[in-house]
C-alpha cells in the first residue's frame, strides 16, 4: 500500500505558466535550453539550472547555486511563483498530437520508497543522486515531479474525467513544443479522501522516470532526519513530488544505440561477427524499425540489416533479464564483439530515443560521427513491471517513456 498526499505547491500564476514553467531538457538538448535561459528571463531553468547563465563552465554548486537562489526569490516577490495556500491534488493533462496523458501530482512517500512499496527498475549513479540531494538542501524545494505509474483504477479514472470534463482549467497554454498542458486543482475534501483512499489500496507503485529524483529526493530526507531526530514523519522533507499515470496510459518508446569504433565495424568480417547470433537479412540503404520482439537492425556503411536472435540461441535464455531485447543487443553486441563492458560509462556508446525517429540515426552514421547504429524494439510496460517486481536493474537506456513532466510547473517547496 502507498501513500499518496496533497500538498501545497509553489507553482506560477495562472497567466505566466507557460512562461514560467520549461521544458525538462535532457543531455541531447543542452543548446535549447541555452537558448531559454537567453531569451526568457522568467523561465523556471534559471533556478534549477543557473551554470546556463556561464556556458562551457561545469556545475558548481558554491558559485551557480546562490544564483538560482536569486531567482527564486525574486519570481516569488514579483508574484510569477505563488504558493497555494491548502494543500491540493492537481490533475496534469497534456496533450502531444493525438495522444492525451492525465495524472495526479501529488507528493509519495520516501518510506514507500525504501520499503518497496515504489519499485525502481534501474540503477542509479551516486553522484547524481547526491548532486540532487543537494539541490534539494539548498532550494528546500523540488520542481521536477518523477512520473510514477500504477495499475488502471476505475474510481481515479472516472475523478480525472469529470474534472476535465465539467472544470474549468487552471492552466490552459500551448508550450513552444506544441504540446497542450492543462492543470486542475483539486481541493475539495470528498475527492481529496477518494484520491488518497483509492491510492493506498494499491499495492505497488512503479518508477516510469525519474530515478534519480527519487533516490536524491531520499537522500535529502536522510539529511532533514538527522537534523530533526523528533520528526514526526508527516514533515513535507519525508515526501516527493510525483506525477501517477496509469500503465496503460504510458508510452514506452525504445531506446537505439550509436557505437563510435571504426576497427571493429570496418573489420571485413564484422558482420560474419554478427551473423554468429543472429541471422542477417539485408535491408536496404535505410535504418530498420523493428516491428516484433526478437529484432533489432543495424546500419553502417550506408547499408542496413534486418538482425533476427538464431532460435537455438533464443531457446537458451533464461530469467526476465535475459529475455529483454536490451539484455540481447547489450550481451551478443555491445559486450560480445566491442567488448563494452559497461554501457553506463564506455565512451564509444551513446543512446538515441525512439521518438526522435530512426531518420536521425542515418544522419548520425552517415556524416561519421558514429559507425554504426543499432535499432530496437521498445520494451513493454509488462517488462517494466516485473523487473520492478523481481527487484532487478535493467540495461542502462533501456526505455524512453512518456509524457515528460514540465519543470517548476509544480514545486514541492518544504519552507
Amino acid at each position: 500500500m502507498a501513500k499518496v498526499k496533497p500538498f501545497s505547491a509553489l507553482r506560477p500564476n495562472k497567466d505566466k505558466a507557460g512562461e514560467v514553467s520549461a521544458p525538462p531538457f535532457d543531455s541531447s538538448s543542452k543548446e535549447q535550453a541555452y537558448y531559454e535561459v537567453t531569451h526568457n528571463p522568467n523561465s523556471y531553468l534559471h533556478v534549477v539550472k543557473p551554470y546556463l547563465h556561464f556556458k562551457g563552465e561545469k556545475k558548481n554548486p558554491e558559485k551557480h547555486f546562490p544564483i538560482g537562489l536569486d531567482y527564486l526569490k525574486k519570481f516569488i516577490e514579483q508574484g510569477l511563483l505563488i504558493k497555494d495556500p491548502k494543500p491540493s491534488f492537481y490533475i496534469y493533462r497534456l496533450i502531444k498530437g493525438h495522444q492525451a496523458y492525465a495524472g495526479i501530482i501529488a507528493m509519495a512517500s520516501v518510506d514507500d520508497y525504501y520499503n518497496n512499496n515504489i519499485l525502481k527498475h534501474e540503477n542509479t549513479l551516486t553522484e547524481k543522486q547526491n548532486e540532487i540531494a543537494e539541490h534539494i538542501q539548498f532550494y528546500n524545494n523540488l520542481g521536477n515531479p518523477v512520473l510514477l505509474t500504477y495499475p488502471d483504477d476505475e474510481s481515479i479514472d472516472k475523478l480525472l474525467n469529470q474534472y476535465i470534463m465539467k472544470h474549468i482549467p487552471e492552466y490552459n497554454f500551448i508550450s513552444k513544443d506544441q504540446v497542450k498542458h492543462n492543470l486542475w486543482v483539486v481541493t475539495e475534501e470528498k475527492d481529496i479522501e477518494l484520491l488518497e483512499t483509492r491510492f493506498e489500496a494499491i499495492e505497488k507503485l512503479y518508477i516510469a522516470d525519474g530515478h534519480h529524483r527519487t533516490a536524491g529526493s531520499a537522500a535529502f530526507c536522510e539529511i532533514k532526519r538527522k537534523e530533526n531526530p523528533n520528526y514526526t514523519g508527516e514533515e513535507t522533507f519525508n515526501y516527493f513530488p510525483v506525477c501517477l499515470i496509469p500503465f496503460s496510459k504510458l508510452t514506452i518508446f525504445e531506446y537505439h544505440r550509436l557505437v563510435r569504433d571504426k576497427a571493429i565495424v570496418n573489420d571485413t568480417h564484422f558482420l560474419e561477427k554478427i551473423k554468429v547470433y543472429f541471422d542477417a537479412i539485408p535491408s536496404g540503404h535505410l535504418p530498420v524499425q523493428p516491428l516484433n520482439q526478437r529484432e533489432f537492425g543495424i546500419y553502417f556503411h550506408g547499408k542496413a540489416y534486418l538482425l533476427q536472435l538464431k532460435p537455438e540461441i533464443d531457446a537458451s535464455l533464461e530469467g526476465t533479464l535475459d529475455l529483454l531485447d536490451v539484455s540481447i543487443v547489450e550481451k551478443y553486441i555491445l559486450q560480445n564483439i566491442f567488448n563494452i563492458k559497461d554501457s553506463k560509462t564506455d565512451h564509444r556508446l551513446s543512446f538515441l530515443d525512439g521518438g526522435k525517429g530512426i531518420g536521425h540515426l542515418q544522419e548520425l552514421v552517415d556524416n561519421g560521427e558514429f559507425d554504426l547504429a543499432i535499432t530496437l524494439y521498445p520494451t513493454s510496460i509488462e517488462e517494466v513491471k516485473q523487473v520492478a517486481e523481481e527487484n532487478l536493474i535493467m540495461p542502462p537506456k533501456s526505455t524512453w517513456i512518456e509524457p515528460k513532466i514540465r519543470t517548476g510547473l509544480i514545486i514541492l517547496d518544504h519552507n
